[in-house]
């Protein structure tokens, strides 16, 4: 995977661990997100916030996690998920 398709602020997450002629693969995240103990999807993330939040979720044991989403979802979408 090469990190130029990554946005700006993810990138930007990447950039101290990486070399200037550095590609990244999916193990070679998996090793960045492990050394920073972080989600991949942490390294991602477009904005600041958005990987806050991520970050937040990940150290949630996973029942919390399930009850936090179900809690999002009922806000979001009182009405149920849209459907095509």
């Amino acid at each position: 995977m090469d990190a130029a398709p990554i946005t700006d602020l993810a990138k930007a997450r990447f950039a101290r661990y990486l070399r200037p002629d550095d590609t990244l693969d999916i193990a070679a995240i998996q090793r960045i997100a492990h050394e920073l103990q972080v989600p991949m999807a942490y390294l991602f993330t477009d904005t600041d916030v958005l990987a806050q939040m991520v970050l937040a979720f990940g150290l949630l044991p996973e029942d919390r996690q399930r009850a936090t989403l179900a809690r999002l979802q009922r806000e979001l979408f009182p009405k149920g998920p849209r459907r095509r």
